[in-house]
């Protein structure tokens, strides 16, 4: 084996395992390059061939395949609600008068409060509707 077919299969092999080590599909491609390199030289391609097959097959691959492998993941894993986002419907009751903002403990945690609806009452319901910046929007 000449030097060339190594450097070409270490590329192969390193980029196969930074991939799997790091699991974000960047350095696949750059293995589907260096495959394709491969075959370029065992049909007795010239090193600048190879270099060019390498680059624009893993430039390609990089091109079409990282945002489709993207894709297919992000349809695939269940994304996990931030602590917050579990609080939004919650109903609570006020602990003391609220009109524009205040703060409310909700899950052992204070919280800032906007209030889009009208004023609320000490003693009174409240729903949690959502989130803005780091504030929680509530209504009667």
């Amino acid at each position: 084996m000449d030097t060339i077919f190594k450097v070409w299969i270490f590329i192969f092999v390193v980029m196969i395992f930074i991939d799997i080590a790091t699991s974000g599909f960047l350095f696949v491609w750059f293995s589907i390059g260096a495959a394709g390199a491969i075959i370029t030289h065992l049909l007795g391609g010239s090193v600048i061939a190879q270099v060019i097959v390498f680059a624009v097959i893993s430039i390609i691959c990089f091109i079409f395949g990282y945002p489709m492998a993207k894709k297919i993941i992000k349809s695939t894993v269940k994304r996990t609600p931030l602590m917050e986002e579990k609080y939004i419907g919650k109903e609570l009751v006020a602990e003391r008068d609220i009109e524009e903002t205040s703060k409310i403990m909700v899950g052992g945690i204070y919280w800032t409060v906007e209030n889009i609806g009208h004023p609320i009452k000490r003693g009174e319901k409240f729903v949690i509707t959502g989130i803005k910046g780091n504030k929680f929007l509530i209504t009667k």
